[in-house]
């Protein structure tokens, strides 16, 4: 249990875990700024049009609360001969109370392994998400991925899609649909890179089977706007890694669900692991 911060340097990069707010807080590779906002656990999507027909926001509204209100308890560092490990544990305001912990493993060349997990509990609504999110500056707005594309997919929305690497820019992935809601979400990544216009940036490295989005902006101000109009100036690049997001479904566009089989149960034990790295 630590008392303090902890600071984690080594060539090229510095990395802080802050007890107070319960996350990375700042993550610098060559001496620049990765981080506006924390990485912190996600469970939430802006509503679709599909899950406004269903309810899904009244249904699974613990989790909404969840993402927004997740308090860190518990910060736990170990030391091994090339790494360190720094391991949150958070309390989610969920009825009954649930938990999650977030693992961080920083290498000597900054490279960190970040891994999720989440034993189950029953009594709850499914998850519309899980996964994290994190801000950074909006000058990484050059997107690159190796998964599927070249348009947005989701777990029940992939067919007719393709395996391979593509590129856009941040803004592209903002989907034109009437009222603002989840989009731009891609399936089966590999990777995906956010640089600026120099080349510099943060790569996500996983293993295939994550889910990767980079918006403009988070799930709750999509939310919160009924109006492309409304939505705020850009000040950041949000980006958003999740183990599954549940499907879209559309069926029908007036209460019916997802598959089962594209819904993310919480009473069963769930883990995302993924990497960052710098690209220099």
């Amino acid at each position: 249990d630590c008392k303090f911060n902890i600071g984690i340097k080594g060539r090229d990069f510095h990395v802080i875990f802050s007890r107070s707010y319960g996350a990375i807080i700042s993550l610098k590779y060559g001496g620049r700024e990765m981080i506006d906002r924390p990485i912190m656990p996600n469970f939430w999507r802006a509503p679709t049009d599909n899950d406004r027909g269903n309810n899904m926001s009244w249904r699974n509204a613990q989790w909404k609360i969840a993402s927004l209100y997740a308090k860190s308890t518990n910060i736990e560092l170990r030391k091994e001969v090339n790494s360190a490990t720094v391991i949150y544990t958070y309390e989610l305001p969920t009825i009954p109370k649930t938990c999650c912990n977030i693992s961080y493993t920083v290498y000597g060349d900054g490279e960190i392994k970040v891994s999720m997990s989440y034993a189950g509990e029953s009594g709850l609504p499914d998850m519309p998400a899980f996964g994290v999110t994190f801000k950074i500056p909006a000058d990484y707005e050059n997107l690159e991925w190796y998964g599927n594309g070249p348009e947005e997919t989701y777990s029940d929305r992939k067919h007719g899609a393709r395996l391979g690497i593509f590129r856009n820019k941040v803004g592209d992935n903002l989907a034109n649909y009437v009222i603002p809601q989840e989009c731009g979400n891609k399936t089966d990544i590999r990777w995906a890179k956010l640089v600026d216009n120099r080349g510099f940036g943060l790569e996500i490295v996983g293993d295939g089977n994550i889910e990767f989005s980079a918006l403009p902006y988070t799930s709750h101000e999509l939310e919160n706007a009924f109006h492309h109009y409304e939505l705020p100036p850009v000040q950041h690049t949000v980006i958003n890694v999740h183990k599954k997001q549940m499907g879209v479904g559309g069926d029908d566009s007036w209460g019916a669900l997802p598959h089962p089989e594209y819904l993310i149960p919480s009473d069963r034990p769930m883990v995302l692991e993924f990497s960052i790295r710098a690209i220099r």
